[in-house]
């Protein structure tokens, strides 16, 4: 695996990326302020769902979603240029890989609220049932735990160039 680590490393895309450093800075900080719309979109709807701001319709906060979406996809954009950069850096650190499962999970439970509370013709909900509050704290805390292992990627990783091997 790190021998094609290192091909892909090694191409001047990859190359690119790592040395320029206006574009990785870049790439950085729009992965970091795409992903802090993510988050802070999500958050804002976990805590309303734990009872926050009861007096906002739930439906009205449909019309973040659209903007919740195109950050995913510019978190992602970003970040595979990221990954390219540093392919061995991430794709052999496991905490890259509990960042992706937990942001899925994440993700997952978003859709779950917007499908069945953000409708329009979902009505008005004072009190939620138990079950949709422990989705809304077990939502704070993957977004703390993405949060978290992102942070954590820069520092725990083993291996930083695959090519270093060869």
């Amino acid at each position: 695996m790190l021998y094609w680590l290192a091909r892909l490393e090694e191409t001047w895309l990859s190359v690119f990326i790592r040395e320029t450093g206006s574009v990785f800075f870049s790439a950085l900080t729009l992965h970091s302020l795409s992903m802090a719309f993510v988050a802070g979109i999500n958050i804002m709807l976990c805590l309303r769902m734990l009872g926050l701001a009861r007096r906002v319709p739930l439906p009205r906060f449909s019309s973040y979603l659209p903007v919740m979406w195109a950050a995913v996809a510019i978190v992602a954009v970003w970040g595979l240029v990221l990954l390219l950069a540093y392919p061995a850096k991430g794709l052999t650190n496991a905490v890259f890989y509990l960042k992706l499962g937990v942001l899925l999970v994440a993700l997952g439970i978003t859709g779950g609220f917007s499908r069945r509370y953000m409708m329009p013709a979902a009505g008005e909900y004072q009190t939620l049932p138990w079950q949709t509050r422990a989705l809304a704290v077990a939502g704070l805390l993957c977004w703390s735990l993405v949060i978290g292992a992102g942070r954590f990627l820069a520092y725990t990783h083993s291996i930083l160039l695959a090519s270093s091997f060869y």
